[in-house]
């Protein structure tokens, strides 16, 4: 099974502490995508943007760089405007997956992908221990699900939390995959 770490979002104060002090912010997404391989897209960030724009975050990242798209359940608009944009070459070769409204407590089948991704939410830092019963138990949940894959978010709150993870899911994946 591969487990995923992945950061809802990359920007804003709250990641503050996260970046060296001197980077500039137009270089954030970038430092972030030399350390991980993946990020959750706030659906507020993500909607106020324009294609151009998410196109050119495409291009600040390495080829194997995965962003998973936020989505309301119900909002048929941002829906058709992310199948439109994964169409294209350059959206497709990024694609994560969706993240919806529903996902956030349970298995999520994406009408995008025939993946069955699990997920994980960090809301607030852990310390190591309980942060790797958190994820041994997620694992272990995923696969009685029949989940492909384990996706764990972490949110800004629990920031402190994201490089530990990865390294705990590198562990737990046998120091192959995770990211």
């Amino acid at each position: 099974m591969q487990i995923v770490i992945a950061a809802r979002g990359w920007q804003g104060p709250e990641w503050d502490h996260f970046y060296p002090l001197d980077l500039p912010a137009e270089w954030r997404l970038a430092y972030y995508a030399n350390e991980f391989f993946a990020v959750v897209v706030p659906y507020q960030e993500w909607a106020a943007a324009g294609d151009e724009a998410l196109l050119a975050w495409l291009r600040e990242v390495k080829a194997e760089f995965r962003f998973y798209w936020e989505l309301p359940l119900r909002d048929a608009a941002a829906r058709a405007r992310l199948q439109r944009l994964r169409e294209t070459a350059e959206f497709a070769a990024h694609w994560g997956g969706v993240v919806d409204d529903v996902a956030f407590r349970s298995l999520s089948e994406s009408p995008f992908s025939q993946q069955r991704l699990a997920l994980l939410w960090l809301l607030e830092p852990l310390a190591l221990r309980p942060l790797g019963q958190a994820m041994q138990g997620a694992v272990t949940s995923a696969r009685q699900e029949g989940a492909d894959s384990l996706l764990l978010v972490v949110a800004a709150p629990a920031a402190a939390s994201l490089r530990p993870a990865r390294d705990l899911a590198w562990l737990l994946a046998g120091g192959a995959g995770g990211g």
